[in-house]
């Protein structure tokens, strides 16, 4: 079946950390701007400055790319560190692996330490801060605490280490092991925010692969050896990195004469106007980008989707358009989006694939069990084997019209049909009532192998899966509307203005505001 792609119908695009190489890099755009007052210029941040380097040619995720080496370091786009695993020097296992997946902190999570070297820490923890208050990610120091120990040693393989050097540098996203971020005797929060913004993963604004929409490139005014750094990084369809709109007030941006060999400017807008640059804090797009980056929350509006952190609660919209009514469920390695008459399928991250299936009827709930995405099509319950993409399946008995909602724990399918709970075999030939009162339930999940669910009195019910049996599992009352899922390790539920985090003993938090609207709620339990 020939797919959709679902860039033709957002228009996000999606960044790859692939690099075009200098044969590419001729003059792109005329820039006839006259030298001007050095007034609020913004020096680029570079791992060494004053210094060319040797320029050497390689491979990086199948692409051909030109980088400098400068003290035994590979240099990208001037404060990049790449790795000899990301040059495919190495040879492993791990080369295949960093090739094909940009890699994120596991959990959000950057653990790190400030080496001795450094004695003014001010801008290091200003930055930090800043992160922490507008994005999910979390930088931990190497060292803890437990009651009674004191200090100790947290054993992490991969972490950060803030070092004293000539100039900035980092690299992007997790490469594994130890990994740095260096910074000049001078740093400034700015610098090293910009630094951060590379080591989460966020790129230079000026490499993104739609800059010609926005900015003017003059190559001329450029030396030889900064060429490769005015590079446009091409997207690959595999890379989690929603862009939404190109953004001068990025932290990520570099001003018009960045790199410039003579004065005059490098960039310009499409009008030739110059542009300076800001490292006071992070951009709305930064902080979006950050977010969808590691966000493990997808949340249905009628205008668009919005992805979120399930911790922070914090949200950013998605950076094309996805409007309609949805149903949406994560599987270990993918995500489905039913809208209308279409099943789409998508990475877990990118929200960017193609059509499955296109159907006569609407799809009124998924859920995934044993490498399956089964659902409920006109009162059919279907499946799809996802390993192997194979077709629909489609279980003999239109028995499920009135069905409702869906989920799997323990073996079994739990089926909500008119009033009715049903208990149902993975094949849909055996099913058992687990009892009545079920009328208008459209929430239900598990979590640890019990179900739960909510009913239109907006109380939280937990059900036996062996008996049947229901119990209140909460005090408060759900607004109408409120929306239910699972991180794998609590109850969300969205109810009004607030997301809330419910344990397995009832305990209920909010967990932030900003979540009126929402009319479907996926979560990425798989996600580390």
């Amino acid at each position: 079946m020939k797919g959709t792609n679902l860039l033709v119908r957002t228009g996000m695009l999606c960044a790859a950390f692939y690099i075009t190489s200098c044969r590419e890099m001729t003059p792109e755009n005329s820039v006839t701007t006259q030298p001007e007052a050095a007034i609020g210029r913004q020096a680029a941040e570079v791992a060494y400055p004053g210094e060319a380097g040797i320029q050497k040619k390689g491979t990086f995720r199948g692409n051909e790319i030109t980088y400098t080496e400068i003290d035994g370091k590979s240099v990208f786009d001037g404060d990049i560190i790449l790795s000899p695993e990301q040059l495919g020097q190495t040879g492993n296992a791990r080369t295949q692996a960093l090739m094909k997946l940009f890699t994120v902190w596991k959990n959000g999570r950057v653990p790190y330490s400030i080496d001795a070297s450094i004695s003014n820490k001010t801008p290091i923890l200003e930055a930090i801060a800043e992160l922490e208050a507008t994005t999910p990610v979390r930088f931990v120091e190497r060292r803890g605490q437990l009651p009674g120990l004191g200090n100790y040693p947290v054993l992490r393989s991969d972490f950060v280490t803030f070092k004293r050097a000539r100039g900035y540098s980092s690299s992007v996203g997790k490469i594994g092991g130890e990994q740095y971020i260096t910074l000049p005797i001078d740093a400034s929060k700015g610098g090293v925010l910009h630094e951060i913004g590379h080591t989460v993963g966020l790129l230079h604004e000026h490499t993104r692969p739609d800059r010609d929409i926005s900015i003017k490139v003059n190559l001329a005014n450029v030396s030889d050896a900064d060429v490769p750094n005015l590079a446009k990084v091409p997207d690959n369809g595999y890379d989690p990195m929603p862009y939404g709109s190109f953004d001068f007030g990025s932290i990520m941006m570099l001003d018009s004469w960045a790199y410039s060999k003579n004065g005059q400017p490098v960039m310009t807008r499409l009008d030739n106007k110059t542009f300076t640059v800001q490292r006071a804090h992070l951009s709305t797009n930064d902080i979006s980008a950050i977010i969808n980056l590691y966000s493990n929350v997808i949340a249905g509006k009628p205008d668009n989707i919005y992805l979120a952190d399930s911790t922070s609660g914090k949200m950013a919209a998605y950076p094309g358009t996805f409007p309609g009514n949805k149903k949406m469920l994560f599987t270990p390695k993918r995500l489905y989006i039913a809208e209308g008459l279409k099943l789409f399928q998508s990475d877990t991250r990118m929200i960017k694939g193609y059509s499955v299936l296109g159907f006569n009827t609407s799809i009124k709930a998924m859920a995934y069990a044993q490498d399956y995405l089964y659902f409920l099509e006109n009162g059919y319950l279907c499946k799809i084997d996802i390993p192997y993409n194979a077709g629909k399946t489609t279980m003999p008995g239109q028995y499920w019209l009135p069905a409702t909602a869906m989920t799997y724990s323990f073996g079994f399918l739990f089926i909500v049909n008119g009033d009715i709970l049903f208990r149902v075999s993975l094949n849909g030939q055996n099913f058992v009532s687990m009892g009545s009162g079920y009328t208008g339930v459209t929430e239900i999940t598990q979590l640890n192998e019990k179900v739960y669910l909510i009913k239109p009195d907006g109380k939280l019910y937990k059900i036996n899966t062996m008996t049947g049996a229901a119990t209140v599992h909460t005090t408060p009352i759900f607004a109408p509307g409120a929306q239910l899922s699972t991180n794998g390790k609590n109850l969300l539920v969205t109810s009004g203005n607030t997301l809330y985090s419910v344990t397995e003993n009832g305990i209920v938090k909010a967990v932030s505001n900003g979540w009126a609207g929402v009319t479907e709620l996926a979560v990425n339990e798989f996600a580390e």
